[in-house]
């Protein structure tokens, strides 16, 4: 098995968390990254306890709390700044609930993990074929014999489209802008998120006296004009929602915002197909509640080595691979489902009765939901 060759295609989170967990079975793993440089504009990440665990597992753990912030505890806020929930699970180990890193800090530890030389920038795959190998074929005319082919290049992934031409990314109806304020004139020591009749507001501290924010509103078009809206924007947006919320819009740099449409892929049946592998966003995009994008995309690395490292062949291997991703994923979506749902209420009247009655629901229900997101099974130690 240590012969065989895998090739990742997409060197984000997803690829390079697979091929770290990969390398160290031995495995022969290449990743290839289709951008010439990772320049784009840096911002923070939310993990979740899962992710976290995930990285424990590859080695990793230590390194990533060095250099980021974290957490037990999010406060669900309503638009006035009450507090209508708290998600504050203490899992019996050492891994805390929340990690709060930026994104290039993780993704600069995740690439000195890599073998040297295993990691190809400027590598855009056009197109591939298999026969008694695959062939992976790059935009700039070369290509590479591969046995396996593992695809992380995200939620528009070319390779899906290409395997499941009836595979859907539908737009949620949802844009997003993240952003970083340095040096903020508040001290922000919670994570918090806040829910009203305009939208979600995030609110997570980061190291070197920084803030990362996130903020999501419903937008009935894909091309709305959202995408160009200053912090002046939206802070007349969220003009009455609680502080340090304008206080943080009023002072972040327009170069220091992201904006992004949100998609969803419908769940897809299989995986894979034959020595192809979907994992990542590739296979699950899915909105962006508590952090488990990122999150799951780890779990998924550290699952599919494990497999790795027990079954006979990679075949036998993607196969059981397979089979518990789709109960685990799942089990995330059903336990998540009831607060993506409301999370959505923007009419202020039902804004008003959704708060109550998360105000009345016990603490023990929410922490039930969040263990079963974050907490993964326990053999997994033997790794």
């Amino acid at each position: 098995m240590n012969d065989a060759r895998i090739s990742i295609v997409g060197g984000g989170i997803s690829g390079l968390s697979t091929a770290i967990a990969l390398q160290r079975l031995g495995i022969q793993v290449e990743v290839y990254e289709k951008e010439k440089k990772i320049l784009e504009p840096d911002t923070g990440i939310i993990l979740t306890g899962n992710a976290i665990r995930a990285f424990y597992i590859m080695g990793l753990g230590p390194k990533l709390r060095a250099s980021g912030l974290d957490a037990d505890g999010c406060l669900l806020k309503s638009d006035s700044g009450k507090t209508i929930a708290e998600f504050d699970y203490h899992a019996p180990s050492h891994i805390p609930n929340y990690l709060f890193i930026h994104r290039s800090e993780l993704r600069r530890i995740l690439t000195d993990a890599l073998l040297p030389g295993s990691f190809h920038l400027d590598k855009h795959m056009i197109d591939f074929t298999r026969d008694e190998t695959m062939t992976l074929f790059f935009e700039d005319g070369s290509f590479v014999e591969s046995n396996y082919l593992i695809s992380c290049d995200g939620a528009a992934s070319q390779v899906r489209k290409k395997l499941f031409p009836g595979s859907s990314l539908e737009y949620s109806g949802f844009s997003c802008w993240r952003g970083i304020l340095e040096d903020p004139p508040m001290k922000v020591q919670a994570y918090t998120e806040t829910w009203g009749p305009r939208g979600r507001f995030g609110i997570a501290p980061l190291t070197d006296n920084q803030v990362f924010w996130y903020a999501l509103k419903r937008s009935h078009t894909e091309n709305s004009d959202m995408r160009d809206w200053s912090p002046i924007d939206l802070l007349f947006n969220f003009f009455y929602y609680h502080e340090p919320i304008q206080e943080i819009l009023e002072n972040t740099s327009p170069d220091h915002i992201i904006y992004d449409n949100l998609y969803e892929l419908k769940p897809l049946t299989p995986l894979q197909t034959g020595n192809i592998l979907l994992l990542g966003d590739s296979a699950h995009a899915s909105m962006p509640n508590i952090g488990q994008g990122a999150s799951q995309a780890a779990e998924d690395a550290v699952y599919l080595a494990k497999w790795i490292s027990t079954e006979e062949t990679i075949d036998e291997a993607f196969f059981r691979y397979e089979t518990h991703r789709q109960e685990r994923m799942k089990i995330v979506k059903e336990e998540m489902k009831l607060y993506g749902l409301v999370a959505r209420i923007d009419f202020p009247g039902l804004c008003s009765l959704r708060n109550k009655l998360l105000q009345m629901t016990p603490a023990s229900y929410h922490n039930e939901k969040l263990r079963k997101v974050i907490e993964i099974e326990e053999d997994m130690d033997a790794m």
